[in-house]
């Protein structure tokens, strides 16, 4: 029932407007809506960039200012954009992994079934990881680290390396790149200890702070005293990151940092001095994180543990009890799988309204559900951790939205919205995938469907609703009923047009999303039921793509469209292509699109051939850009990590080779190392990018010359766009520059001496380019490498361009 302070707040609103057509026998005819603009997001060089987050906070830079600068020397250290993309990686194809599971069994498997399932997929990586550490800890417990160079000490840590056949190439990039990681700590480990001798004063102060009392021991020992235990403690922070792939999989809301981790942050930031900071960054860890815990997220996580422990090491007394916290393992209890929970509701309430029969609005099923979309976003706004207010928010949507609805509830309805798409929405969802019928997506009995498939598409448009409300008012609007009504018309106008057929739509309905007949968004796959893990479209779109539209279309690795399908062997073009549409819902990971059971046995898809639908991606290659979404994924690897209503594609093409050459996940990458200031530009080329290139640097080529020009043009295209501000942005994070306009200058010196030294390299050193082409490996890296570089530098150093076969 509607109160009735409700009713005299809401004066001259009661009478909501619809969006939807006379074509329904439930809909009325209304005036035309007000269109809303959307903003273009537009990226600005230096509004997005942040400082690595480290867990001081900045009062404590005052009173540590020395622990300070080795925090942020030691995170800059350790930072490395291609960890985060193989940690990405592993994510997927977890991901994939655990649905392709559950998509075998005839009913909803249990949490102990998938953790079981999960665990079994990611225990050689385990093992492989344990053997790694065993190989350093074995190699350097008797060795001489003191008198290393550090050119040897890398020698010695490369050879103690031996990467075993894990049969997986996503695990061997992932150990490949967390070993990295291991070398790197180990070498600041090392250099921190030497630097007692090299300065006993400073040296002495420098034990006392971070604890190295096993110097006492002799530096020739520092393997056995000091490498052994930090070995130790690293192997088990490594086990503890793998253990948080396996929870994030299967509780996609999880706190990033896991739970026998939790308790090195606040005792290191204590010893910093910054305890309340402390307390507080703890009470924010008990509310939750962002709502899908991204590997860029899991990345940043795995190195402040590294630095809690490089910190705690031999601490003193006074620590051995956070040490004895650090080796309790599984301590808390299971956390609240909150998506499973909005899934459950989800069906509850699809339920609900397809079998509805009340003569009032469902105001109570709406108010049911509601709070299931709240439990998903741990961050909402301050004013809601009140009850009264959080239920009060609750009452304010329910109302209005459920008279919006009310025409729409029923089998009655059901049917009716299959009616006006044309036909069973079952038989849609058949209709739109070639070859594919009702047993391979799990619609055997196309009755039982055509009831809940209605039901589900409204309550996709009930919960995607509620969170643009949520998105759209600031704290202060939650209270008043004019505001909330007038966000929730307007919210579910914009939901009705993305999720419900469009010939329940208005014709002059402005949120329309496609000017032609469309399709609309069926949750998938129908075998998990109701463990939903995304959307897809309808309709697939069969679509000729013309050379100059997959040139404009951006792809994440940093090319286009054009260079994909060039690596994947189109040589033809248009090509003829059929596009599908997807849509995430909260807890998708884009392993899990991998798993569309619509698509031809035969197709394996990998997550990298996914890319977000933006506007401007729609307009193009489907003509309809108002089914794109403002880009909410970063540039950053890592950050291409699905939120609730991102949407996505994938081309797909005929007759394209059944094996797929392997392609860099990203085209350029920015290395950068604190202690020697050296800045590293990772340039990766496909193998069909790179014997392109070579073909152009020989003789033999159809001109009778080497055509340099046409090959530097090449390289330029692959790193040039956004490389400048991908250095200020390091330059920056790394407090070598603070001031962004002489960030930005230097890093356009170093984005042309880039330029500079390739444009040498090629006319110098081609036959090394060559010969690393001949290599059988996939592809070809350029690395650029600037070492020494100052902020009041007025001459650069010069680079060295090194080329080497794979993409490493």
């Amino acid at each position: 029932m509607r109160s009735d302070s409700y009713t005299e707040s809401r004066g001259a609103t009661e009478d909501y407007v619809s969006p939807f057509s006379g074509l329904s026998p439930f809909g009325e005819a209304v005036d035309e809506a007000v269109e809303q603009s959307t903003a273009e997001f537009d990226e600005s060089p230096f509004e997005s960039y942040s400082f690595t987050e480290s867990p001081f906070g900045e009062s404590a830079y005052s009173a540590a200012d020395e622990q300070s600068q080795l925090a942020t020397q030691f995170l800059e250290a350790l930072h490395d954009e291609e960890f985060t993309e193989a940690l990405e990686q592993l994510l997927d194809e977890g991901a994939a992994r655990a649905l392709a599971d559950a998509q075998q069994w005839s009913m909803t498997p249990s949490e102990a079934e998938c953790r079981e399932s999960l665990q079994e997929w990611i225990a050689p990586l385990i093992t492989e990881w344990e053997r790694t550490i065993d190989n350093f800890a074995g190699g350097l417990e008797n060795a001489d680290l003191h008198g290393l160079a550090e050119q040897e000490l890398d020698e010695l840590l490369d050879s103690l390396e031996t990467p075993g056949a894990l049969g997986s190439e996503v695990f061997e990039n992932f150990l490949g790149k967390i070993v990295r990681k291991v070398k790197s700590v180990i070498k600041q480990k090392v250099r921190q200890a030497i630097g007692f001798v090299k300065n006993p004063v400073k040296g002495v102060i420098g034990i006392a702070k971070s604890g190295l009392k096993t110097i006492k021991s002799g530096l020739q020992t520092i393997g056995k005293h000091l490498i052994g235990p930090l070995l130790a403690r690293l192997k088990k922070i490594g086990l503890s990151l793998l253990k948080g792939v396996v929870a994030k999989l299967l509780n996609p809301l999880t706190r990033i940092l896991p739970a026998e981790i939790r308790p090195l942050v606040p005792i290191l930031a204590k010893r910093l001095g910054i305890g309340e900071a402390a307390d507080e960054a703890s009470d924010e860890a008990d509310e939750g994180t962002d709502e899908s815990g991204t590997a860029a997220e899991m990345s940043e996580a795995f190195d402040q543990q590294l630095f809690a422990m490089f910190s705690a090491e031999e601490a003193g007394e006074a620590d051995e009890a956070g040490a004895d916290e650090f080796d309790e393992v599984d301590a808390e209890e299971p956390e609240h799988n909150t998506v499973a929970e909005l899934d459950d509701a989800r069906a509850r309430l699809a339920a609900q309204l397809s079998a509805y029969t009340g003569s009032e609005e469902p105001i109570a099923e709406i108010e049911q559900f509601i709070p299931a979309v709240l439990a998903i976003r741990p961050l909402l706004k301050l004013g809601l951790k009140v009850t009264g207010a959080r239920a009060k928010l609750v009452n304010l949507i329910a109302q209005p939205l459920a008279k919006l609805i009310k025409g729409m509830v029923g089998p009655d309805a059901a049917r009716t919205i299959g009616k006006i798409a044309g036909q069973d929405p079952s038989v849609m969802i058949a209709r739109a995938v070639v070859g594919v019928g009702f047993t391979a997506l799990g619609l055997e009995t196309a009755g039982q469907e055509e009831d809940t498939i209605p039901g589900e598409a409204l309550a996709s448009a009930v919960e995607a609703t509620v969170t643009r409300v949520l998105d759209e008012l600031p704290d202060a609007a939650f209270t008043d009923p004019l505001q909330v009504s007038a966000a929730v018309q307007r919210a579910f106008a914009e939901s009705a047009a993305a999720y419900l057929p469009d010939r329940l739509l208005r014709a002059d309905l402005p949120e329309r999303e496609t000017f032609e007949e469309g399709g609309f968004w069926v949750m998938m796959p129908r075998s998990t039921k109701p463990r939903y893990r995304f959307r897809k479209y309808t309709r697939v779109f069969a679509m000729p793509i013309p050379r100059q539209v997959a040139r404009a279309v951006r792809w994440n690795d940093g090319g286009t469209l054009e260079t994909y399908l060039l690596d994947r062997g189109v040589d033809r073009w248009p090509v003829h292509a059929e596009i599908d549409l997807y849509e995430t819902l909260p807890g998708t990971m884009l392993g899990h699109l991998t798993r569309d059971e619509t698509l031809p046995a035969a197709e394996h898809p990998g997550a990298d051939e996914f890319q977000p639908l933006t506007a401007e991606a729609a307009g193009l290659l489907l003509r309809e850009p108002a089914l794109g979404r403002r880009r909410k994924v970063g540039t950053a690897p890592g950050a291409y990590r699905p939120v609730p209503g991102q949407r996505y594609f994938r081309v797909r093409v005929a007759k394209l080779p059944a094996r797929k050459a392997r392609r860099p996940r990203r085209l350029t990458t920015v290395r950068w190392d604190p202690a020697s200031k050296r800045l590293g530009i990772v340039i990766k080329l496909s193998e069909r990018r790179a014997r392109g290139l070579q073909a152009r640097l020989q003789r033999a080529a159809p001109a009778g010359q080497r055509d340099l020009p046409a090959v530097l043009s090449a390289l330029r295209e692959i790193f040039l766009p956004r490389l400048q501000y991908r250095i200020a942005r390091r330059l920056l994070k790394a407090q070598l520059v603070t001031d962004p306009v002489a960030a930005a200058k230097l890093a356009g010196e170093l984005t042309a001496a880039t330029s500079t030294g390739l444009a040498t390299y090629l006319a110098q050193r081609g036959a090394q380019f060559a010969a690393a082409v001949a290599d059988p490996a996939d592809g070809v890296t350029l690395a650029v490498t600037f070492t020494g570089v100052q902020a009041d530098s007025t001459q650069l150093p010069a680079p060295e361009v090194v080329a080497t076969p794979g993409l490493k």
